[in-house]
């Protein structure tokens, strides 16, 4: 009988340590992530609803999964090069040209040359007098524009052309007026290209 009193008061002195160690932990507060050993919780060890909830969520922690990648588009068409539609135009003044070799450059004088059509717009220009066989010329003015040769002005918003007027005290005997022009791109011409 001895025996079995000892073994019982073994029993509640266990029971009440538990007891003490279950009432300190929950004192103490809930078990956190720094209390559990890594890889040893399992889904099993969750609740039931614990695991339906891990059912609906996707890999990346968002509703549902992702879907498939779609299929590449088909490539654009490639667009205009970026000198599509630019042109030179020269004009040839002095002993040089050939169509009127007597058509000389006189002091002052102003030298010209168009583009194609009155809405395309000159984007560069300029004017050649050395290793023509003649002299260098001091340029007064070169811009872009046309001339009114009525009233020896340039017109009001033209932009179709290169002027080049040649200082009056030293002028060439030849030159050549070049134009570089942008074509309207509302407007389809045959052009001859830049080469």
């Amino acid at each position: 009988m001895h025996k079995k009193k000892i073994a019982l008061a073994a029993v509640a002195t266990g029971v009440a340590v538990v007891a003490v160690g279950v009432g300190g932990a929950d004192a103490a507060g809930l078990i956190g992530s720094s209390d559990i050993r890594d890889g040893s919780v399992h889904r099993a060890d969750l609740s039931v609803g614990v695991n339906k909830a891990l059912d609906n969520v996707g890999q990346d922690g968002k509703n549902g999964k992702n879907g498939a990648t779609g299929k590449d588009g088909k490539d654009g068409k490639d667009g205009k090069d970026g000198v599509a539609g630019l042109y030179y135009r020269t004009a040839v003044y002095g002993a040089n040209s050939a169509a009127d070799p007597s058509v000389g450059v006189n002091a002052g004088a102003i030298a010209t040359v168009a583009c194609d059509a009155p809405d395309d717009t000159a984007v560069a220009g300029g004017v050649q007098t050395i290793g023509l066989g003649g002299h260098p010329a001091a340029v007064a003015s070169s811009f872009p524009g046309r001339m009114d040769w009525s009233t020896n002005t340039p017109k009001a918003n033209r932009l179709d052309g290169w002027i080049v007027q040649f200082d009056a005290q030293n002028s060439p005997e030849k030159a050549n007026i070049w134009v570089l022009c942008a074509q309207d791109t509302s407007v389809e011409r045959a052009l001859v290209p830049i080469s």
